[in-house]
């Protein structure tokens, strides 16, 4: 996860989704071995982190109620890339790339938005930065050790997590706030119609 160097009243957040197992595992143990100062679990970034501008509870139930209007969905990682801007070595999205774009799209605005560094490219970091004299050798090892991996590449995104980070954490650590499951796409069509009928009565 990266830092804040903005800082707000209410602390920073940010939404991701985390990989689940066999293939979590495994990203795990390679990012391990991969040189970088986060080895977090491995996860998907949907909203980047940044500061809060309204109080944690307001801003986590907005993103929750955002939430609420998608179902889950597959995604597949690809193949191993490095951003030129930053060294950072990452897999990236191929089904599924459209799907997170317009989650983050729907996030990132209002008291949600942020002026991010960078524009949004749904990726899974596998280490980094990486000093540009020894990117090459650490991209060619982890794209040895990407295609080694014999189990599924794909899997259902279905957990949305809330991390937050509080003004007064000396260390900046992230905290798990909550964790919403993304409805099945029945689910949300039922929802949807149901709206439609709502509105025709009214």
């Amino acid at each position: 996860m990266n830092d804040i160097t903005e800082t707000r009243p209410w602390g920073s957040c940010a939404l991701v989704s985390y990989i689940p197992d066999p293939l979590g595992s495994f990203l795990h143990g390679l990012r391990q071995a991969l040189p970088g100062e986060d080895n977090s679990q491995p996860h998907i970034t949907i909203l980047p982190p940044r500061p809060l501008k309204l109080p944690v509870e307001v801003a986590s139930q907005m993103a929750l109620k955002i939430l609420l209007d998608f179902p889950n969905f597959d995604v597949e990682l690809s193949k191993v890339r490095a951003f030129p801007e930053t060294n950072l070595v990452y897999l990236e999205i191929g089904k599924g790339k459209g799907l997170l774009d317009k989650l983050h799209a729907a996030l990132d605005r209002g008291a949600l938005g942020h002026a991010e560094e960078f524009d949004f490219r749904p990726h899974l970091t596998l280490g980094g930065p990486v000093d540009a004299a020894h990117l090459a050798a650490v991209r060619r090892h982890a794209v040895t050790a990407w295609n080694s991996f014999r189990s599924a590449r794909r899997f259902v995104l279905d957990e949305i997590v809330f991390l937050w980070v509080s003004p007064d954490s000396p260390h900046g650590e992230w905290h798990r706030l909550w964790s919403h499951k993304l409805s099945t796409k029945e689910t949300t069509g039922a929802r949807a119609a149901a709206a439609t009928v709502r509105t025709q009565t009214c």
